[in-house]
């Protein structure tokens, strides 16, 4: 038995020098490989950062666009990352080098691929390189992603591809993405309302024309993500339409959206309607969304129906209303003032007060 024993220690002991040995081998090879890939890609490199610097043109565009299948490999990550760091010039060399390498031509191929993963990674590029003959094919993965799923549900790596998509058409900036990305805010498997929101942003006042028909969409989502947009927006003409909303829209969420996007609008044609809303019977919620709208419009106007409404007995009413005249410059600040150095303890005194306090703290004068 003690023989065995001794036969069986010697046999683990020699596995186990032999499996340190071997790991010890690989990762001195994995090492080597590593420094000779970072040997090979050092001149690539050094082409390819030149380029990106703006140099004289021509000669770093050739010696980048013509290097080598396997350099190009080794300094395409690289290049990916530049892109969204470089400008002007520099970036319109680098999409030239993608686009003479044929990364373009198969990206377009890919992003009609039945696989979502290939997809994904064509439209991330695709988006980056600003290439806008890939719209249409975005349009449709954004519109229904659903149309290459054999489950029929947006699930998984497809409602990835979907946010992939979302955010190219964003980047690409195309009025003509409007259609697909409000579409993709109805259905049983919206997309993100904010995600939505900030690609419509991103495509730019030319979009304020087919954002003001997505008003009529029948789901309050995709009227309050429009709303949202056409605020951030501050899209000329959309005030009346809006205020109408405001006024008649059987959903008080977007109701409210309303509210905030007359503020970002900043137009005198908004004050009268969030007057209106702010000293109506409506939900508190709309009341205060009114309210804190009058103070991102910066009408001077406001002013005197701000002082009254911050004796409000409903507290949320005044606090808006005391941050409201916070962000009305300096004569909403003298009003402040001179309702928090009344004598008492009255509501609006302390509201004032509460609000001279953040501007102190934000570098409000």
């Amino acid at each position: 038995m003690i023989q065995l024993a001794s036969v069986t220690i010697g046999v683990l002991l020699g596995i186990s020098t032999a499996a340190a040995l071997l790991i010890a081998v690989l990762r001195a090879a994995r090492g080597l490989r590593q420094r000779r890939r970072a040997e090979r890609a050092a001149a690539p490199r050094r082409a390819l950062l030149a380029l990106a610097a703006g140099g004289e043109g021509a000669p770093e565009l050739e010696a980048v666009a013509g290097m080598p299948d396997d350099a190009w490999r080794a300094v395409e990550p690289t290049a990916l990352d530049l892109l969204a760091k470089v400008r002007g010039e520099a970036r319109e060399s680098l999409a030239e080098v993608f686009a003479r390498r044929g990364v373009v031509a198969r990206a377009l191929r890919d992003l009609r691929d039945g696989r979502p993963i290939t997809q994904a990674r064509a439209a991330e590029l695709l988006g980056r390189l600003g290439r806008r003959e890939a719209v249409p094919a975005l349009c449709s993965l954004v519109a229904d992603p659903r149309a290459h799923s054999r489950r029929g549900t947006v699930t998984g790596v497809r409602a990835e591809l979907r946010v992939v998509a979302i955010r190219a058409l964003g980047r690409l900036g195309d009025p003509s993405a409007v259609a697909p990305l409000v579409s993709s805010l109805g259905g049983a498997d919206p997309a993100p309302s904010q995600l939505v929101a900030h690609a419509l942003i991103q495509l730019g006042p030319d979009a304020a024309p087919a954002l003001m028909t997505a008003l009529n969409a029948p789901q309050p989502l995709v009227r309050m993500t429009v709303l949202d947009a056409l605020g951030r927006l501050g899209a000329a003409g959309a005030e009346q339409r809006v205020a109408a909303l405001l006024h008649d829209d059987p959903s008080p969420s977007v109701r409210e959206t309303a509210a905030t996007a007359l503020g970002r609008l900043g137009t005198g044609s908004a004050l009268r309607p969030l007057l209106d809303a702010a000293n109506s019977d409506e939900s508190l919620a709309l009341r205060a969304s009114a309210v804190r709208a009058l103070g991102q419009l910066g009408a001077r106007e406001a002013i005197a129906p701000l002082t009254a409404l911050i004796a409000s007995p409903h507290y949320r009413i005044a606090h808006e209303a005391a941050g409201a005249l916070r962000r009305l410059g300096s004569a909403g600040h003298a009003t402040l003032r001179e309702l928090a150095g009344r004598s008492g303890t009255d509501g609006a005194g302390a509201h004032a007060r509460e609000a001279l306090g953040m501007a102190e703290l934000t570098g409000q004068r």
